[in-house]
């Protein structure tokens, strides 16, 4: 760079030959640039005013609700209450307790004089005296030893208390003879041994039968007996000729009931008999 404001530049074709620009043309004029920039603002703002004085369309409202006063414009207007304090919300003495009690202040301490102190002060340690008394510890300590129980643990003591009632029990048994206790027992096993027999199925029984009990049987056989004989002796009752028919048919029924009887005697003198189950 040279003296007189101009820049050299070296070309490809020729070097170290000075070619002159001038660089001030091209320089920016920031003085002009900033008052229009500044023009430019004003102009904005004043439209931007003009335009705020302009007067505002108004909302469209119905005529149902003009009437109608607003409930947010009432909670504006209204003055606000007094805060209550953070102190009210706490809790006072004995509020939860019961009723309430009266605060009452405090009486202040009396002076205590000092004829009615209970502890004597360090200045009359002097005057005190010591009392001993002859006492022999060791023959009372003997004496207390002597008499005095051994414990023993709960589990010994349980031992020897069971080994007494035992002792006591055995002494209450007389030789000889069965407990009541054993005798109960037997009795209930035999009538379980009875009950289980009888409940037991018969294997000779036929499916849907049952056995009929023993006592059952034999009073059925008795009956069964005393019929016939009545049967027989009404037989032995009726007329030894045979002429009319009534006779005849009356002997017939009489013989034949008889037989059914006889059948039903061979049934019910066997040791077991079974009836259908209906």
């Amino acid at each position: 760079m040279y003296g007189g404001g101009g820049t050299l530049l070296v070309s490809g074709s020729g070097y170290g030959v000075p070619r002159y620009t001038n660089t001030d043309a091209r320089m920016k004029d920031h003085f002009r640039e900033n008052v229009r920039r500044m023009r430019q603002i004003q102009r904005q703002s004043r439209e931007r005013e003009a335009d705020s004085h302009k007067p505002v369309k108004a909302l469209w409202k119905s005529d149902k609700y003009s009437n109608i006063q607003s409930r947010i414009k009432d909670d504006i207007e209204r003055v606000p209450s007094v805060p209550r304090p953070k102190s009210a919300n706490f809790l006072r003495a004995h509020s939860r307790s019961g009723p309430s009690v009266p605060v009452m202040s405090r009486p202040c301490t009396p002076d205590v004089t000092e004829d009615k102190l209970t502890v004597p002060k360090a200045s009359s340690s002097a005057d005190i005296k010591l009392q001993r008394h002859n006492f022999d510890f060791i023959k009372i300590n003997g004496i207390t030893a002597k008499h005095a129980k051994i414990p023993r643990s709960p589990s010994l003591t349980a031992l020897d208390d069971l080994k007494k009632k035992r002792e006591e029990e055995y002494s209450r048994h007389k030789s000889g003879q069965v407990p009541s206790y054993l005798q109960n027992r037997k009795k209930q096993w035999k009538k379980d041994e009875e009950d289980r027999i009888a409940n037991t199925p018969d294997p000779e029984m036929p499916p849907g039968h049952r056995k009929l009990p023993e006592s059952e049987r034999k009073q059925t056989l008795k009956l069964l007996l005393d019929k016939e004989q009545d049967l027989v002796d009404e037989l032995s009752a009726l007329p030894i000729r045979m002429d009319t028919f009534r006779i005849r048919s009356q002997k017939q029924e009489i013989e034949k009931k008889l037989i059914e009887i006889d059948e039903a005697k061979k049934i019910f003198s066997r040791p077991k008999v079974f009836v259908k189950v209906e």
